[in-house]
C-alpha cells in the first residue's frame, strides 16, 4: 500500500496529466474550429471525460486559452527583461524582434488561436498583452512615443494576424519575413 505522500504525488502527477491532455485537446480544437465554436463539452467528449472533469481543472473556458497562451506570454516577458539589459536601442529592438520572430515560428498555434476569433481576445489574455505592448512601447521608444512611433510599434505586433495565411511558407522563408518587416516598421536598418 502506498504511502500517503506518495499516493498524493501520484494523484497530484495524474491530475497534471489530465489537465494537460484538457489543454492539448483545447488547443487542437481552438486552432481546428475556432474559440466561439469550441464547447467545454466538445473537449470533454474528445478526451472522454465528463464536462465536470473539465470544470475541475479550469473554471472556464476562458481559463483554457489563458494557460494556452501562457507560455507566449511569458516569453515575452523574459525577452522584455534581456532587452531592458542592452544599452543600446538598436540592440534592444533586435533582440525582442529575433525572439518573437523565432517564437512565433516554432509555435504558429499561438497566432492562429489569438487570431481567428475575435472573443478570444476579451479575456485576461489581453490585459497581459495590453501591459507587454506598452512596456515594449516605453522600451524601444521612451516615455514619450511619437504617433508614428506608437503606429509602427502596434503594427510591427500585429504582424502575426498574418500567420494563419501563411502556413504555407517554410520555417526559414517565415522566420525572415517576420524579422525583416518588423525591423523595417520599428525603422532598424538591416546590419
Amino acid at each position: 500500500m502506498p504511502t500517503p505522500a506518495k499516493g498524493m504525488t501520484t494523484r497530484a502527477a495524474q491530475a497534471e496529466q489530465t489537465r494537460q491532455q484538457i489543454l492539448d485537446t483545447a488547443q487542437r480544437l481552438f486552432i481546428e474550429r475556432g474559440y466561439v465554436a469550441t464547447s467545454l463539452q466538445m473537449i470533454a467528449d474528445e478526451l472522454g471525460l465528463t464536462k465536470a472533469a473539465v470544470y475541475y481543472h479550469f473554471r472556464a473556458k476562458g481559463d483554457i486559452l489563458h494557460a494556452a497562451m501562457e507560455p507566449g506570454v511569458r516569453r515575452m516577458e523574459m525577452l522584455l527583461d534581456e532587452a531592458g539589459a542592452m544599452r543600446s536601442r538598436r540592440a534592444r529592438i533586435e533582440h525582442v524582434v529575433d525572439g518573437f520572430a523565432e517564437f512565433l515560428v516554432q509555435n504558429r498555434h499561438y497566432a492562429v488561436m489569438a487570431s481567428t476569433d475575435p472573443d478570444a481576445r476579451r479575456n485576461k489574455v489581453k490585459d497581459e498583452a495590453s501591459a507587454l505592448h506598452d512596456r515594449g512601447l516605453v522600451l524601444f521608444f521612451g516615455d514619450t512615443p511619437t504617433p508614428a512611433e506608437r503606429i509602427a510599434y502596434s503594427a510591427a505586433l500585429y504582424l502575426p494576424e498574418a500567420l494563419p495565411h501563411l502556413v504555407d511558407l517554410p520555417d526559414d522563408d517565415l522566420r525572415e519575413a517576420l524579422r525583416s518587416t518588423m525591423l523595417r516598421l520599428l525603422r532598424v536598418p538591416r546590419a
